[in-house]
């Protein structure tokens, strides 16, 4: 089946237990994620736990197709229900999702991430043709689906907007759904005492253009050695309520891909062919040829092995994630810094 808008916020209301593999998918990359976040925190309290939360970029299932179903038939050592997470996946991924979809689920909820693949695609129809299975479109907003936002959140903030403030926002909080909610819940945050108006000047103090920006611009930072990059998107990123483990699981699965590029460009394999080699996206490798730079393997063992050690960090010491994961992105942008 497929869960258009309307249907889509009724189930997160109220879920329907016999849906268990979702497919998000679609050209607005933030509202594909907050709507697998919405749909992962029906199961779960919180996307902290990592006995409970399993994230998976689906570049990483090339040479080790089996860990999807071992993650999905996994039992959580704390009992209670688990959500596996696929991100970042394509019509390529259709085979592989296809043969763990006679899974047991009855214990995990499936969320896979697409990006702006068509409806008549295998990866979809095969989704939309399960019954425990369903899929959700997410489509860039409309200039009346920005004002519903702004209405919407405003609104339970018991705020009012100025029309001019009103105008103001809807120009600047671009298409991406996920980015414009966290700046206006920043906006509220700002307003503070319920009753009041939201303001021309109030909306220039605290919402700027954010049309451009991302969730992995964190990475990109990291990898780039962008000190005051990563900074500024960390702190975007967790004042809006990402987890640690999101970040330190995201770049391992890109150290890996220059991992991989980078030793074939030592063997003497030219950078163009190593980045295909190593399952990069099109879309991706001229990032990854600056970020690969003269860099040999090597140096991304060292850097994945960082981030390897703080997700252990995060799951046995104890001590704070945010911290953990701050820690070991610094060393990494540091070891990363052109000098």
């Amino acid at each position: 089946m497929e869960l258009r808008p309307a249907q889509f916020s009724s189930f997160i209301k109220a879920p329907d237990k016999d849906l268990r593999i979702f497919l998000v998918y679609g050209p607005d990359e933030g509202l594909v994620r907050e709507r697998a976040k919405q749909l992962s925190l029906t199961v779960l309290e919180t996307l902290d736990d990592p006995f409970c939360y399993a994230e998976i970029e689906a570049g990483n299932l090339d040479g080790d197709p089996a860990r999807l179903r071992d993650e999905i038939e996994a039992i959580s050592m704390m009992g209670g229900e688990r959500v596996v997470r696929l991100r970042s996946a394509g019509n390529v991924h259709a085979k592989l999702i296809q043969s763990v979809l006679d899974a047991d689920f009855s214990n995990t909820l499936l969320v896979i991430e697409a990006g702006d693949i068509k409806k008549t695609t295998a990866l979809v129809k095969s989704i939309t043709g399960l019954s425990n299975g369903a899929a959700v479109a997410c489509y860039h907003d409309k200039a009346q689906d920005v004002g519903s936002l702004i209405r919407d959140v405003l609104g339970e903030a018991g705020l009012t907007v100025a029309s001019d403030a009103t105008d103001y926002l809807r120009k600047n909080l671009g298409s991406d759904r996920s980015i414009s909610r966290q700046e206006l819940i920043k906006l509220t945050l700002y307003m503070g005492a319920t009753g009041a108006t939201v303001t021309l000047e109030d909306a220039k103090a605290v919402i700027g253009d954010s049309s451009a920006e991302s969730v992995f611009d964190v990475v990109d930072a990291a990898l780039l050695g962008n000190l005051p990059g990563l900074e500024a998107s960390l702190n975007k990123a967790f004042f809006a309520g990402e987890s640690a483990i999101t970040f330190l699981r995201l770049i391992q699965g890109q150290l890996k891909q220059l991992h991989k590029a980078a030793s074939f460009a030592e063997t003497g394999v030219p950078l163009g062919v190593a980045l295909k080699k190593a399952a990069i996206p099109p879309f991706n490798q001229k990032k990854a040829e600056a970020q690969i730079g003269r860099r040999g393997g090597r140096h991304f063992a060292q850097c994945l092995d960082i981030i390897l050690k703080a997700e252990l960090d995060c799951k046995t010491t104890g001590s704070p994630a945010e911290t953990l994961c701050r820690r070991a992105l610094l060393r990494v942008c540091m070891a990363n810094r052109n000098r």
